[in-house]
């Protein structure tokens, strides 16, 4: 069916755009592959955002144990669970803009939502519930994040095989423009 090759292209496209991200913050993500890891324990914090346009939506969602934002956070020793939780949203953005950025490449440009979050003490996602679907994961310093595509597109939509240009973000990924 077309739909599950652009379905499976894009999750592979947004796994990408992942692991770069993480190893711009400076670790060595392990993609796991094979059977899902337990579900983390202790606190746990899962962000979100969602992203679309009239033949393609979708949300990206990233799940992890507090300590694995931690970890990734810019200054880990001073940061507090609600800071956690803003920098989990800030990861799950700059996932999704890059995802944006790539798809301009092949002709496909979306609108992006507001990131949120959730912080919890035993968090679990509805959709890991559905045994055909499985998360994009990386292992970090012993610790797994968990990245949760959904992808729902209309008949019509075609990603193409390739890029069709070489568009290029006007500022590189991360950078900030304050107006």
């Amino acid at each position: 069916m077309p739909g599950d090759s652009n379905t499976a292209r894009l999750a592979e496209i947004l796994a990408q755009c992942t692991a770069e991200l993480l190893t711009k913050l400076g670790v060595q993500p392990e993609r796991l592959t094979g059977a899902r890891q337990p579900p983390p324990t202790g606190e746990s914090i899962a962000a979100f955002s969602g992203f679309g346009n009239d033949d393609l939506r979708g949300s990206f969602t990233l799940l992890g144990p507090s300590k694995i934002f931690a970890r990734l956070h810019p200054l880990p020793p001073t940061v507090t669970q609600r800071d956690l939780a803003d920098w989990a949203c800030e990861l799950v953005n700059q996932a999704v803009g890059r995802f944006h950025n790539r798809l301009l490449a092949y002709g496909v440009k979306l609108a992006l939502g507001l990131p949120q979050s959730a912080l919890a003490e035993e968090l679990r996602l509805a959709c890991s519930f559905q045994p055909a679907r499985s998360p994009i994961s990386f292992a970090i310093d012993g610790m797994v994040l968990e990245g949760w595509p959904k992808l729902v597109m209309t008949s019509r939509f075609r990603l193409p095989e390739s890029p069709l240009n070489e568009e290029t973000a006007a500022l590189s990924e991360g950078s900030m423009v304050i107006f």
